[in-house]
């Protein structure tokens, strides 16, 4: 994916929305908002007699009721961690993975100009002082503790930030590597090509051309003088848009390209036994379209049995409707050959790690930092069990449906195992970022 440092998301994934959460002994999405608005005068006269003080009463009685409201509401966005007690911070997973992702994010840093901010809340660091965050938790993480101490040790020298969607739904769905089968020219099924990034595809950052623009990236193309739209999936599959444009690196099954395009990265394998590496190079920009949601607008899947593996097994059982459901997402992605032995990249241009790379929006929590995760995971085979998922991983990606605080896709790897825990992920649950405290960086 790009190395810029604040890319915008655009690989997605196939979630709607996820079961309610409720902390804190309440549901928020429950609570009432108060919102003020100006009283309109009445007219002269028009106001009702009272006993005398009746009126100041009143006016007290409403104050006390907005203050007690909008006490009482919850907060959203980042939220400074106050009280450690009820989180564990313990981690179930391995401590060589955790310490090979740490690595990654480290030589994401060290690669930043040395003026580079990165936003923690109200609080500013470099390039260099994270570097120094990520050193002193992994040295933490290796101290030979239990874990009481371990928990003291890291409230005492790290600062944590939850992170709460605006809906106080937090929702953590996962995504894998694809292996697929292709053909290096157009062979039955395998008739769709896997595109380079085409030569006229102009990528234009807004803010470079005032600081009264938003902070955000178009993709497009010289037509006429005038950038415009890039083609959409169905100009570019549908109308062969690109035919003599771009360069086919492969050839595929529409629908394989359709959910590797979601994943970003994958492999195909060729009849000689060859794998062809890919990795993300670049969108049109369009904006990504649940196919899940679209499914369940048109009456074919109901909401609660969308999973990848419920939308193939419709596609595959209605090929008639493949092209006019694939199109519903105007989105489209291409793709660079990768190094065979390299590892799937983020979009940070870095190697991602199974099980401690996700995927979260970089314009609200710092690429590269460490996120900790509290959620459920399906049982492997069964998808009605869940076991509890207590992790330290990295924001090491992004996602075109990853987007707003509280919001993370949990990267599992390749192979069958990996699709399949990708596929039955959608649970709610709580995120967090931790930075080291700035006294503890200064040597």
């Amino acid at each position: 994916m790009r190395s810029i440092p604040w890319p915008w998301p655009l690989r997605a994934d196939f979630s709607l929305t996820g079961p309610r959460i409720c902390r804190n002994g309440g549901c928020p999405a429950h609570r009432s908002r108060v919102q003020a608005r100006p009283l309109a005068r009445p007219a002269a006269g028009a106001w009702p007699r009272r006993a005398p003080g009746a009126r100041g009463l009143t006016v007290l009685a409403l104050a006390v009721a907005l203050l007690a409201t909008s006490c009482a509401a919850p907060r959203r966005g980042l939220v400074p961690l106050r009280t450690f007690a009820p989180v564990p911070f313990s981690d179930d997973g391995s401590q060589a993975d955790l310490d090979a992702a740490l690595e990654q994010s480290k030589g994401y840093y060290r690669s930043l100009p040395a003026e580079t901010p990165i936003p923690f809340g109200d609080l500013t660091y470099t390039p260099l002082e994270m570097v120094r965050s990520l050193e002193l938790f992994q040295a933490l993480r290796q101290e030979p503790l239990d874990p009481e101490s371990f928990r003291r040790q890291f409230q005492r020298k790290f600062l944590v930030f939850e992170s709460i969607a605006e809906s106080g739904e937090n929702l953590f769905t996962g995504y894998y590597e694809p292996i697929i089968q292709g053909r290096e020219a157009p062979e039955g099924e395998f008739d769709t090509p896997i595109y380079a990034r085409p030569p006229d595809l102009v990528e234009v950052a807004l803010d470079q051309f005032g600081r009264d623009l938003p902070s955000r990236r178009l993709m497009g193309r010289v037509e006429g003088g005038r950038l415009v739209p890039y083609f959409t999936r169905r100009d570019i599959q549908g109308r062969q848009k690109l035919k003599g444009v771009a360069k086919p690196l492969v050839y595929v099954n529409e629908v394989d390209l359709f959910f590797l395009q979601i994943q970003g990265s994958g492999r195909v394998v060729l009849p000689d036994g060859r794998t062809l590496r890919v990795g993300y190079d670049g969108s049109n920009g369009h904006a990504y379209r649940s196919l899940g949601a679209e499914m369940i607008r048109r009456e074919l899947l109901k909401r609660e049995d969308v999973t990848l593996q419920s939308i193939r097994g419709y596609l595959a059982q209605h090929p008639e409707a493949v092209p006019a459901l694939l199109n519903s997402n105007p989105s489209y992605v291409f793709f660079r050959s990768l190094d065979e032995a390299q590892a799937p990249l983020g979009n940070l241009r870095l190697p991602l790690t199974p099980g401690r790379s996700l995927a979260a929006d970089q314009r609200l929590l710092p690429p590269g930092s460490i996120a900790y995760v509290m959620t459920e995971v399906p049982v492997m085979g069964q998808p009605s069990l869940t076991q509890p998922l207590r992790r330290f991983m990295l924001v090491q990606d992004i996602g075109g449906a990853i987007r707003g605080h509280g919001r993370a896709d949990l990267f599992w790897g390749a192979g069958p195992e990996a699709e399949w825990l990708a596929g039955h992920s959608k649970y709610p649950g709580r995120l967090f970022v931790v930075v080291a405290r700035k006294e503890f960086l200064e040597h």
